[in-house]
C-alpha cells in the first residue's frame, strides 16, 4: 500500500459508465487503480493524497477502447479511398508494406508510437493492434513501442500461409506457427507488466485476399489456447468471401465454417463479421465469440453494414474499432462511436435503432470484455485507472450541455475536446503535451519516411 494517491478533483461530471453520471465529483486513484469517488470534501476526509489534479470544468469518463487497428497502415493515411477493395489491397496496401521493409524496425516503432499518440490525445486508453502483412515481422517492436508510450492493449501477431498477392510476406504453415510461438514466448519473458498483451492474429481465411488455410487457422487457435491468450481475426468481411465459402463448402457462410473448424469461443474476436445469416448469429451467441464493428471502414471500403441491432439483441458482445489509417484516416474513437449509431439508423430507417448509451458501452465495457479485463471500462472503485477528461466548460462545441454523455457521443471530438488521458493511474497526455514520448521527434521521423515511401506507391 505504499503507492501514491492522487485525487482527480472537482470534475463537473463523472461519467461512470453508460447509465451512471455523477455531478460535481472527484475520483481517487492509488497506483493503477480507482479506489474511491464522491464529493471532494468526503474523499479528503477518507484519504491523504500525495497529488491533486484540478479537473474543474472537465467531464471524466472511462477511457475508450479501440478493438481493431493496424498501426503500420498509418503510413498510407489519406490515400486510395476511391479504389475498389481488392485494387486497394493490390495497388496500395501491399506495395507500401513492401517498401516499408526497407525502413526496418525503427519505422514500425515510430508508427506505433504515432498511432498511440493520436489515440491517447483523442481519449483512447487501450487499442488492439493487428499486425498483418509484413507488419507481423515487427510485432515485438510494435508491442514495445506501445508499452514504452504507456497505452494499454494487445498486439495480435498476424499469420498468412496463403495469398493471391504474395509479395514475400507469406510463409508455410509451419513457419507461421513457429514465428507466432516465438512472439508469444519472447513477449512473455520481455514484458515488465501486463499493460500490452500478446495475442494470436491470423489475417483471415484462405478465401480472402490473403490469410490462412483451414489447417493453419486450427493450429493457431490451438497455439493461442496453449498460451492462455486470445485469438483475433478478420472474418466475414466481404460478400465475395461468403460466396466463395458457400461455393467451396456448402456452408451458409464464414461463421458456420469457423464453428466447424473449432476456432470460436469467448476468447475469439472477429473484426468486421458483416456477412452472416440468422443461424450464424446464433452461433456467435452460443460460442461467446465477440464482434468488432468498424463502421467508418465499412463505409469507406464499401463492404457492407453489420447487423448490429440483431447481434446486440441476441446478447453478442460487440465492440468498436477504427481499423487502420487508409480505412478511416483517424484513430479518434468519438467519430466511430457516432458512426456506429448513425449507420444503423440510416440502414434500418429507424431513429432509435441504436442509442448513444449502447454505442458508448460498446466503446468501453464491451471493449474491456474483448481484452478479457473485467475491472476496466467503468469508473468504479477497484477498476483500473484508465480515465479520459474532456473539456466542457467554455467549450463552444459542447455548449449548451444538457446531458454530457449524449452530447459527447453526437457532438464530441476526441482530438479537439480531450484535455487529459490517464492510463493505469499515469497521466500520459495533458493540455496538448505527451509525458512519455518525444512527439516532435516521432512526427518528424514518420514524415521523413513517408516522403521516401511515397515514391514507391503506384498511384
Amino acid at each position: 500500500m505504499g503507492e501514491n494517491k492522487t485525487i482527480l478533483r472537482d470534475a463537473a461530471y463523472v461519467i461512470r459508465d453508460s447509465s451512471r453520471i455523477e455531478r460535481d465529483s472527484s475520483v481517487a486513484v492509488q497506483g493503477g487503480s480507482i479506489i474511491d469517488l464522491g464529493k471532494t470534501e468526503d474523499l479528503e476526509e477518507r484519504h491523504m493524497f500525495d497529488y491533486a489534479l484540478d479537473c474543474h470544468g472537465l467531464a471524466l469518463m472511462p477511457g475508450l477502447i479501440n478493438c481493431h487497428t493496424h498501426v503500420h497502415e498509418t503510413m498510407i493515411r489519406g490515400l486510395g479511398h476511391d479504389l475498389p477493395f481488392h485494387d486497394w489491397c493490390d495497388r496500395l496496401v501491399f506495395p507500401v508494406a513492401e517498401a516499408m521493409e526497407e525502413e526496418g524496425d525503427e519505422l514500425y516503432y515510430n508508427l506505433a508510437q504515432l498511432t498511440a499518440m493520436e489515440a491517447v490525445a483523442s481519449g483512447t486508453t487501450a487499442l488492439v493492434e493487428h499486425s498483418v502483412n509484413f507488419a507481423k515481422r515487427h510485432s515485438l517492436t510494435i508491442a514495445r513501442a506501445l508499452r514504452d508510450l504507456g497505452i494499454r492493449g494487445a498486439v495480435a501477431k498476424g499469420a498468412e500461409d496463403f495469398s493471391v498477392i504474395d509479395r514475400g510476406h507469406v510463409g508455410s504453415t509451419e513457419q507461421q506457427i513457429r514465428e507466432t510461438k516465438a512472439f508469444l514466448e519472447k513477449w512473455s519473458h520481455d514484458k515488465p507488466d501486463d499493460l500490452v498483451q500478446a495475442w494470436v492474429g491470423p489475417s483471415g481465411g484462405k478465401r480472402t485476399v490473403g490469410g490462412c488455410t483451414n489447417e493453419a487457422l486450427i493450429q493457431l487457435k490451438e497455439l493461442a489456447d496453449s498460451y492462455d491468450t486470445r485469438y483475433h481475426i478478420h472474418w466475414a468481411g466481404t460478400s465475395q468471401e461468403i460466396e466463395n465459402v458457400r461455393r467451396d463448402t456448402g456452408l451458409p457462410g464464414s461463421v458456420a465454417m469457423a464453428e466447424e473448424l473449432g476456432i470460436l469461443d469467448e476468447r475469439t474476436s472477429l473484426a468486421h463479421c458483416i456477412w452472416t445469416v440468422d443461424e450464424e448469429r446464433e452461433i456467435l451467441r452460443a460460442t461467446g465469440a465477440q464482434v468488432v464493428h468498424c463502421p467508418s471502414c465499412n463505409q469507406i471500403c464499401a463492404i457492407g453494414v453489420l447487423p448490429l441491432v440483431d447481434l446486440l439483441e441476441r446478447g453478442v458482445v460487440c465492440a468498436i474499432g477504427t481499423d487502420g489509417g487508409p480505412q478511416n484516416d483517424s484513430f479518434d474513437m468519438f467519430r466511430d462511436i457516432r458512426q456506429a449509431v448513425l449507420l444503423q439508423r440510416i440502414s434500418l430507417m429507424k431513429a432509435d435503432a441504436i442509442t448513444h448509451a449502447q454505442a458508448f458501452m460498446m466503446a468501453t465495457e464491451s471493449g474491456a470484455k474483448i481484452l478479457g479485463i473485467e475491472n476496466l471500462g467503468r469508473i468504479d472503485p477497484g477498476c483500473l485507472a484508465d480515465i479520459t477528461a474532456v473539456r466542457i466548460d467554455g467549450n463552444p462545441f459542447l455548449t449548451p450541455l444538457y446531458d454530457p454523455l449524449e452530447t459527447l457521443v453526437y457532438a464530441g471530438s476526441g482530438g479537439r475536446d480531450v484535455e487529459m488521458t490517464m492510463i493505469d493511474g499515469r497521466v500520459i497526455y495533458r493540455d496538448g503535451e505527451f509525458t512519455t514520448v518525444d512527439s516532435e521527434e516521432v512526427i518528424t521521423k514518420v514524415a521523413e519516411a513517408s516522403r521516401r515511401i511515397r515514391k514507391e506507391i503506384p498511384l
